[in-house]
């Protein structure tokens, strides 16, 4: 009885950390657009359990656009930010390192996908 009590409960436990993949940190994606590479680059901040997030598009110079809606029900984790009719809606990997989705702007709709950013050493 007490195999199958310890079973239970490792599953239980297994279930609750897959449950709740951490988001936050930041992300780095590439986008294809008109044969030209676009890094991407998603901040996220967890906090109290909202999540709130910021833009960056290093390569047309912005940095810290703010994101106005980020969402992450299970894996699915969607956002959007109003200011240039953007939308992403991807799925986070088991693991928690790496989004796979699409970036939705003006009518067309691109693969992106984000992997964890190496953080950065001070």
């Amino acid at each position: 009885m007490r195999i199958i009590q310890s079973i239970a409960l490792t599953l239980v436990a297994a279930v609750s950390i897959s449950a709740a993949t951490p988001i936050g940190g930041d992300w780095e994606g590439i986008i294809k657009i008109q044969n030209q590479d676009l890094r991407l680059v998603l901040h996220v901040k967890e906090a109290a359990g909202k999540l709130t997030a910021t833009f960056d598009s290093p390569d047309q110079y912005v940095a810290g656009m703010p994101v106005d809606t980020i969402e992450l029900k299970g894996q699915q984790l969607n956002f959007e930010i109003k200011r240039i009719l953007s939308i992403y809606n991807g799925t986070v990997d088991k693991d928690g390192k790496a989004i796979t989705g699409s970036w939705s702007q003006l009518g067309m709709s691109l693969p992106l996908n984000f992997k964890r950013s190496a953080p950065v050493r001070k």
